[in-house]
């Protein structure tokens, strides 16, 4: 009988130091939504900073919205400057931060060139979504030359143009590695679909007009059990069009 109360009571103890610590928890969190909305109703902003930004430039940025320097916190409507910061290319994404002593941040979420767009003389960034950006001078990337298509066929609800039928290859051969570090270039022909050529040696690889991650796993299949044996130099072109076989024309 000893040994059963000795139990009970730590039982009980262990449930009261349980509940004290849930109740301790609550109190802290009311604390720190006190804290911000107290913030928030007597923080004035007297400075304005930009953090992620790597292709947007922070005068552009500070120019695109109307700076809330010097007005309280809770008089600023948060989701106005979040649209006009997005009317800037590159920003995909914001939210904010402030701390105590009045200095706003806004967390840029950049769009991610996946190529370079080429139009004769003009030269354009693509990002996912149909997005097309400017060409920072300062920043150029190593991405994939696109050639045959228009940018005004984004505006295909159907997202079966050309233009949306490249994008997809596109996405399927960033998320394969040989895929990605093989392709330099990539066209859009009505009869043969999306074409691309290899950095190495310049081998025509056909992947026609739609289950690109299948024929994307496939052409790294074929790269590293056949190229790494033969080397490219032996191929001339690859077309990976068909279900089942690879079919090349070798030199």
């Amino acid at each position: 009988m000893k040994k059963d109360n000795k139990h009970t009571k730590s039982d009980k103890r262990v449930g009261f130091s349980s509940l004290f610590g849930i109740a301790v928890a609550f109190i802290l969190l009311g604390l720190a939504v006190f804290a911000g909305f107290y913030m928030e109703k007597n923080t004035y902003i007297n400075s304005v900073e930009f953090n992620g930004t790597y292709y947007a430039d922070d005068n552009e940025l500070l120019s695109a919205i109307d700076a809330p320097i010097g007005l309280r916190a809770d008089s600023v409507r948060f989701d106005s400057l979040f649209e006009q910061l997005k009317s800037v290319p590159y920003v995909k994404d914001v939210s904010v931060k402030m701390s105590i002593r009045g200095k706003l941040t806004f967390l840029i979420t950049e769009h991610q060139p996946v190529a370079m767009l080429v139009q004769g003389a003009k030269r354009s960034y693509m990002s996912e979504g149909g997005v097309i950006l400017p060409i920072v001078p300062e920043h150029i990337l190593n991405v994939p030359l696109v050639y045959g298509i228009d940018k005004n066929q984004i505006t295909d609800s159907t997202r079966t143009s050309p233009y949306w039928k490249t994008e997809e290859f596109l996405l399927a051969a960033q998320n394969n590695d040989i895929g990605w570090a093989t392709i330099s270039e990539v066209a859009w022909t009505d009869h043969e679909g999306i074409v691309a050529l290899t950095h190495e040696n310049g081998v025509k690889l056909i992947f026609g007009q739609e289950n690109f991650e299948e024929k994307m796993n496939h052409w790294k299949t074929f790269y590293s059990e056949i190229i790494s044996r033969q080397g490219i130099q032996s191929f001339e072109v690859i077309d990976l069009r068909f279900r089942d076989q690879i079919v090349t024309r070798n030199f």
